[in-house]
């Protein structure tokens, strides 16, 4: 059970990992099972480590190119495989609430001590669905809205979640200005290609990396008080455009622990990116030892081709390098001896690409 003291959350880092959305059986299984892997290593140095995965996915379009409705997700049928995983792996869960009307669901197929609903970035202000998961004793993760990070408009949320045990807010990038006379503004224009030039800026990254935001939302009195934890999700400030932006994902989430002092990350990982419904291209992998590199979406722009994956040329970070370099952190801020130290290591690298459950 995770522990839902600010105090005892002190030294406390959590790393949530999987894929954007549970597709299949097989794919929640076998990503759930090697993210315990990785628990098992982190776990010695008071670092906890969830699962992610979406049963329900809201999406910006309603239909594909070709024509055809978007994936929307597994629902039910997904939720309950995120339940059975969690038993089996003795993970958390993270999973994303829609609607109001659908808590039953996860009531029934979750448990409050030790998972987490997630209201995403869309929802983060609809007050209906705050109240109705405030008013549960499940853990909760609150997105940032699409706009960026509002501090008055955070902290107006997060009120709304009265009987939650742990809470944290989600730093996930925010949407590029819109001209409100859909005419470009020189001065403007200007300021963002200086601002492209800033640390952790892309121009071809999905959002606007606000990872700053962090300093203004710490100085928050409600949010210091209340022990709100902060976290960074690297995959949804970045995308996956391409092999830069996503080994980007990796260097932004491992500054966000040791320079801006997040306390969680939540990063999408899949290792068959290739074949995903959804969000494949920002997806990390777990490991890049014994990778079939087809199955990826390496070496590939964002509309991925099954199968045509390639190795690439810019090394990948992986969910294992992250987890080492949270591991090398925790050990020095704690004054954890090496022995332990040591251990962690090995059993991250013993973690392959092609291990199956």
């Amino acid at each position: 059970m995770i522990e839902d003291s600010s105090t005892k959350r002190k030294n406390k880092l959590m790393l949530i990992a999987g894929p954007c959305a549970v597709e299949t059986p097989e794919q929640t299984y076998e990503m759930a099972y090697k993210v315990s892997l990785v628990r098992d290593a982190l776990q010695p140095l008071g670092i906890e480590v969830g699962y992610r995965g979406g049963a329900w996915k809201p999406r910006t379009q309603y239909h594909n190119t070709n024509g055809d409705k978007v994936f929307e997700g597994t629902r039910e049928q997904g939720l309950h495989w995120l339940s059975e995983v969690a038993e089996k792996y003795d993970l958390p869960i993270v999973t994303e609430c829609m609607s109001e009307h659908d808590i039953r669901h996860f009531e029934r197929e979750l448990e409050p001590d030790r998972d987490f609903i997630q209201i995403g970035a869309r929802n983060s202000q609809n007050f209906a669905l705050l109240y109705t998961i405030g008013g549960t004793p499940f853990n909760v993760l609150l997105k940032s809205p699409q706009h960026g990070v509002d501090v008055k408009e955070a902290v107006g949320s997060l009120q709304r979640l009265k009987r939650n045990k742990i809470i944290a807010y989600c730093v996930r990038g925010q949407k590029r200005f819109i001209y409100p006379d859909s005419e470009e503004d020189e001065i403007f224009s200007e300021y963002m290609k200086e601002l492209m030039q800033s640390p952790g800026q892309n121009p071809e990254a999905r959002n606007l990396n606000n990872i700053g935001s962090i300093i203004n939302l710490r100085q928050n009195s409600y949010i210091r008080d209340n022990g709100i934890m902060l976290c960074y999700d690297p995959s949804h400030t970045l995308g996956g455009k391409n092999d830069e932006l996503r080994r980007m994902i990796g260097e932004q989430a491992i500054r966000a622990v040791k320079e801006f002092g997040y306390e969680m990350l939540e990063i999408e990982a899949n290792d068959h990116g290739s074949y995903a419904k959804v969000d494949g291209a920002q997806a990390l992998l777990i490991s890049k030892k014994n990778v079939d590199w087809t199955e990826t979406n390496y070496g590939q722009e964002s509309n991925l081709i099954p199968g045509q994956g390639k190795e690439p040329e810019v090394t990948p970070i992986t969910i294992v390098d992250i987890a080492s370099e949270m591991a090398d952190f925790q050990a020095e801020k704690l004054e954890l001896d090496y022995e332990t130290l040591r251990e962690c290591k090995n059993k991250l690298d013993a973690i392959t690409w092609n291990m199956i459950p």
